[in-house]
């Protein structure tokens, strides 16, 4: 990212990084490398109802541009009142009705503040390590990318093609659920970890229910 922001010297651009889920590794020291140089976006979205653990949907996104923000999604209707030095929110976003999304987030921020979630992001990025060492470990399955942070890419190995069957059969078993997706061209298999409450037996279960319907 320091590398793509350097560019700007050459090429004027604005430089908006998606960071979903991403963004919160850099509570973890061994993994906030990843997301290094993140601060020198232009504007920056993540989602909250991933590893916040918030209600869905509920996002936050940061902009160093708030003028241009508003000029974009300004309102001009009169009851909505006038733009002002610190627009109301009408006025930097397309939504008008729109839930107090950020109640969720004060709530659990005050709850377990930063260490509290710190602890949640390494959690869930070992057990997802786990499940890749489960998954390398069996004949039947192979990972289709290195375990970097809390998402294990995997399929199949001899059909990958099986894919989708697998799915539906893990999430008919009741003890997990992983979605499918296509990494390189290959259909693949997709665990992601966010949640507080998964444990080291969860992800156990997890790799049982794989194997039974990997066949």
């Amino acid at each position: 990212m320091r590398a793509i922001a350097a560019l700007r010297e050459r090429y004027p651009f604005w430089l908006h990084v998606d960071a979903a889920f991403g963004a919160f590794a850099a509570l973890s020291p061994g993994h906030a490398h990843l997301v290094d140089g993140l601060g020198e976006a232009d504007s920056i979205c993540l989602d909250l109802h991933k590893w916040l653990n918030v209600p869905y949907d509920s996002a936050a996104q940061f902009t160093r541009r708030r003028d241009l923000q508003a000029r974009v999604f300004q309102n001009s209707a009169a009851y909505l009142g006038p733009l002002g030095d610190r627009p109301d929110f009408l006025h930097l976003t397309p939504e008008n009705s729109r839930r107090l999304r950020a109640l969720a987030a004060w709530f659990t921020l005050a709850a377990y503040g930063r260490e509290g979630h710190a602890e949640i992001v390494r959690r869930d990025i070992a057990l997802a390590a786990r499940l890749g060492e489960r998954l390398a470990a069996m004949p039947a399955y192979r990972l289709l990318a290195p375990v970097r942070l809390n998402v294990v890419c995997f399929t199949l190995a001899d059909a990958p093609e099986r894919a989708a069957e697998v799915a539906r059969a893990v999430a008919e078993s009741g003890e997990a659920f992983v979605t499918t997706t296509e990494y390189a061209g290959v259909p693949a298999l997709r665990a992601a970890f966010s949640n507080w409450r998964t444990t080291e037996a969860d992800v156990d279960r997890a790799a049982k229910a794989l194997e039974r319907a990997a066949g």
